[in-house]
């Protein structure tokens, strides 16, 4: 008896029966978290490319015109054959300290944010928790 009432008995199949009713409950609606979660994002990118790719080319046509532009304005500096390179080189070692900063910037973010779902990584780690509690409580 327990707090007065009579102990209830079933039988061993029944209760691992409810068991994996139960898990297979517990992995089915942690799945369709996860499942919903990826496809959000993944329309999120479906939606976003085309217009991500013309930006790209469009900003990569005015990107050459604008170096172009930049060369020619340095050119006259230099009083040699050699002024083009010179302000070629000029040019390109400025972009190369500006891409790598971004380089840098942009591989700190990815750091930051992760891959990992992470909505459905902090419900999996509650659902450990609490089964964690459910086990001692039970022993």
């Amino acid at each position: 008896m327990i707090n007065g009432r009579p102990l209830e008995t079933k039988p061993l199949g029944a209760v691992l029966h409810e068991i994996k009713d139960d898990l297979t409950e517990f992995l089915q609606t942690r799945y369709e978290m996860l499942r919903g979660e990826l496809s959000e994002k993944a329309a999120a990118w479906k939606a976003s490319l085309p217009m991500l790719g013309l930006a790209l080319m469009l900003a990569w046509t005015a990107f050459l015109a604008i170096t172009f532009a930049i060369i020619a304005a340095i050119r006259p500096l230099f009083r040699s054959d050699y002024g083009w390179a010179f302000a070629a080189i000029i040019v390109a070692a400025f972009y190369l300290v500006i891409g790598s900063t971004m380089a840098w910037l942009a591989y700190r973010e990815i750091q930051y944010a992760g891959i990992a779902p992470k909505k459905t990584m902090a419900v999996l780690k509650q659902d450990q928790v609490w089964l964690q509690n459910e086990a001692r409580q039970q022993l």
